[in-house]
Parts: structure tokens; sequence; C-alpha cells
């Protein structure tokens, strides 16, 4: 499971492009950089509530990005089927299961379906 930075740093990568500059940079010197809210205010010439309002509103929009396209969750499921089938694949009871081999193409096909 990812906790709240690893996230917001999937959906800055995902949705950055929809966000001004200055909403991506703050977005990545807090997150990316680990800098303070007064370090980031520091650097930026703001105020520290300047720049957390301007932090919330942008981790608002790539929530109400990711709510309206998916594109984070779809990127998941799928990274996480495919993490499951590498698992069975590299399993040393491979052999010649054919419940395997079935449950494999079913999650190859859920995947398809993904994309």
């Amino acid at each position: 499971m990812l906790d709240k930075r690893e996230y917001l740093i999937i959906l800055k990568d995902f949705y950055a492009s929809l966000l001004t500059d200055k909403q991506q940079y703050v977005l990545e010197l807090y997150y990316e950089h680990d800098l303070s809210l007064s370090e980031i205010a520091e650097e930026m010439g703001i105020s520290r509530q300047a720049v957390y309002d301007l932090l919330k509103r942008s981790e608002g929009l790539l929530h109400d990005y990711e709510a309206k396209l998916g594109l984070v969750q779809r990127f998941l499921a799928i990274k996480s089927k495919l993490e499951k089938v590498c698992t069975l694949l590299e399993d040393d009871k491979w052999g010649t299961d054919d419940d395997r081999r079935h449950e494999i193409a079913g999650m190859l096909r859920e995947i398809t379906e993904l994309l």
C-alpha cells in the first residue's frame, strides 16, 4: 500500500502537465525534495501561508483529476496484476500445473482489458 507521499508523487507524475508551473514547483519541493513550508516560502519569496494554500489547492486538483480520469488507479491495478504474474512465473513449483497457467492467462486478459 502506498503512503500519502508516494501516492501524491505518482499523481503528480501523471497529472503535472495540467497544473501551473508554480503548482508543480511547490509539489516538487515539498514531496520530492522534502522541504518544509518555511523553506519553500523562502525559496519562492512568498509567505508560509501562501505555500500552504498553494500546496493544498494543488493536492486537491490532483485528487480531482484522478477522480475524473482514474489513470493512477488503472496504473496501480495493472502494476499489481503484473507483479502477481511475475511471482507466479518465478515460483519453483511451476512445472505443468494447468490451473496455474489458466490463472496467469486470466490475469493477462484482465490486464489487457485495463489497457
